[in-house]
């Protein structure tokens, strides 16, 4: 029976891309839902990727999607099942705009 621990993970994302998220060695994640906040008076622009550490490959989640200003966005549509050392990683257009936050839940693998 695997372990499971609930997160929530934070990062305010500047103009170069940087890992979100992480799993660890032994994890499997489920991603729950994605909060991105811009925080400034100004429209800004946002791209995210999904790294798949088996395919040693980035897939694009958005790309260059429009916040205006002071704005939420919400994605939770269906869960983004994530294995060992894949990761989410991301850009804005401005430094010091947005923010984002993952709600998600870790798996211990026992056994791999």
């Amino acid at each position: 029976m695997a372990e499971r621990k609930k997160r929530t993970v934070a990062l305010e994302l500047t103009t170069a891309n940087q890992d979100i998220y992480t799993v660890p060695a032994r994890f499997t994640t489920e991603v729950n839902s994605i909060y991105i906040n811009n925080a400034s008076s100004s429209l800004v622009t946002f791209s995210l990727d999904w790294y798949d550490a088996a395919s040693t490959t980035f897939y694009t989640l958005a790309e260059l999607v429009e916040l205006p200003a002071n704005s939420l966005l919400q994605i939770t549509d269906y869960p983004l099942y994530l294995a060992g050392s894949d990761k989410i990683r991301g850009l804005a257009s401005a430094n010091s705009a947005v923010n984002i936050t993952v709600s998600l839940e870790e798996f211990f693998q026992t056994s791999l």
